[in-house]
């Protein structure tokens, strides 16, 4: 990602109701957590405008909780608003044992949107003798080579992932302690002139929230068999983060605020660099 790429919002985050995301059913017959979940992914969308009339949208599934609940929530909207847009999903297999997302593309079918499935040996190539040192980074690159390719061939002009603001805020961290660079993932990032946008319309939603949301739905899920899924540095910065999240509520908001309010006037600039450069 390009150090010169920055969020785009206003300084404050709250978390205002948006008229056009009001709800059908009383919001008394709703679970709270269900509420904030689809008053947070609204406002994400109208925030950073990752959903316009007639879209095509391809869905990231992985078949984890996040890819699961971000497929249900984006489905459920298009009862209760005047925006239309298609879904579509795909599924990159990894080619490891044990996958079996035979259930998730069942429900994902009585739910009405077409499934696909791209058949690959990612993860186990990504995991070969001459690739110990960073599997993640490859078999990542490879995945999403792949979801651009089938976006393309499906008609899909944006891909939807289900990274959530702690992905956001952990890739932040890992670019400055490992990228020496300060940047983070995207709400919404244009490829190839346009042509394709990613969207995370989770990117104002924590894991725990998700997680709450995920039971009180009892939404469908895959056990994720990667043997790297809690190892790496991601997962390092994740144990730190989460250990000052629990000292202090208020660090995970403060961490996003911050990266919508960077001064430039107090951070060091080499004489004859640009900034980002």
């Amino acid at each position: 990602m390009s150090p010169s790429m920055k969020l785009e919002v206003p300084s404050a985050v709250t978390e205002e109701r948006s008229t056009s995301e009001s709800t059908k059913e009383p919001s008394a017959k709703m679970p709270f957590v269900e509420r904030k979940v689809r008053r947070l992914v609204g406002k994400a969308i109208q925030r950073y405008q990752l959903i316009a009339p007639e879209d095509r949208i391809l869905v990231a599934l992985s078949g984890g909780l996040d890819s699961t609940a971000l497929l249900w929530i984006l489905h459920e909207r298009l009862r209760r608003i005047p925006t239309p847009y298609e879904l579509v999903a795909l599924h990159v297999t990894l080619g490891f044992d044990g996958e079996d997302h035979a259930p998730v593309q069942r429900w994902v079918g009585s739910l009405g949107i077409p499934v696909h499935v791209y058949h690959s040996s990612f993860g186990l190539e990504a995991h070969g003798l001459e690739n110990r040192e960073n599997p993640c980074f490859l078999c990542a690159r490879r995945r999403r080579a792949a979801l651009f390719t089938e976006a393309r061939r499906l008609g899909c002009t944006k891909i939807a992932f289900g990274h959530n603001l702690d992905d956001l805020i952990e890739t932040f961290f890992m670019n400055i302690l490992y990228g020496s660079q300060i940047a983070a993932m995207l709400p919404r990032q244009p490829f190839f002139g346009g042509e394709i946008t990613v969207i995370r319309p989770l990117a104002l939603l924590d894991s725990d929230t998700i997680r709450r949301f995920h039971r009180a739905r009892a939404l469908p899920w895959t056990v994720n068999p990667c043997p790297s899924k809690n190892t790496g540095k991601r997962q390092e910065i994740r144990d730190i983060l989460q250990g000052l999240y629990r000292k202090n509520r208020k660090i995970r908001g403060n961490i996003l605020n911050a990266m919508h309010n960077v001064n430039l006037e107090y951070l060091p600039k080499l004489p004859g660099r640009n900034r980002g450069g």
